[in-house]
């Protein structure tokens, strides 16, 4: 709210009262006690909630973001992924905004939303190379912010690499989630041959961000 010294208001909502006058004398008598708080903000017809009196661009700059989220891996194992193969997982653990089936690669977000992916793979040489490069497709488009690769040559076979990326897109409610490889290789995921533990061979987090 504005200062006014007509209507008496201050910022930060409150109403202050009107300024002492002055008597004969010229000395300034007591002012005027401070008025109660002015109301809190409302609805404006078009939809856009008020705060403070001042209407919000976007609901999203006003209202809270609820959380969705959806983490899958699978653990141990390994998996042949040929060029344009998905990966499969496993186990999941999530918000409740998505639909999945272990053992399957499609992930359904049924929440719209600006969204962040995060992928990692671990990968076995084959022959001594190791030609990766994944991109995750949203309903069957590959999203151009989501390649990510590496290659080496003349690697031992007890030799372990990750592949990893992170990126953020829109999604929306309806649309899948796939993580494809893209090279022009079969890739070969390995979740065993770290000493005697088993780990995540596959990972994909998928967090609403807004």
């Amino acid at each position: 709210m504005r200062n006014s010294d007509h209507d008496g208001r201050s910022q930060g909502g409150y109403y202050q009262g009107p300024q002492g006058t002055v008597d004969a004398q010229g000395f300034l008598l007591k002012q005027g006690s401070p008025g109660t708080q002015g109301a809190l903000g409302s609805m404006e017809q078009s939809g856009n909630l008020r705060v403070n009196g001042s209407p919000c661009a976007l609901q999203a700059q006003c209202l809270r973001t609820v959380p969705a989220f959806f983490n899958a891996v699978y653990n141990g194992g390994a998996q042949d992924v040929p060029p344009e193969g998905e990966v499969v997982f496993l186990l999941a653990y999530q918000s409740g905004d998505f639909l999945f089936a272990p053992n399957t690669s499609v992930i359904t977000v049924n929440t719209s939303g600006i969204y962040r992916i995060d992928y990692s793979l671990t990968l076995r040489p084959t022959i001594g190379l190791l030609n990766a490069a994944y991109a995750v497709a949203i309903s069957e488009a590959d999203h151009p912010f989501s390649f990510f690769g590496t290659y080496s040559d003349g690697l031992g076979s007890t030799e372990r690499l990750q592949v990893g990326g992170m990126f953020l897109t829109d999604i929306r409610a309806g649309e899948t989630v796939i993580l494809r490889n893209k090279s022009s290789t079969s890739n070969h995921l390995s979740g065993m041959g770290i000493e005697v533990q088993t780990i995540n061979r596959a990972s994909i987090l998928i967090q609403r961000i807004a």
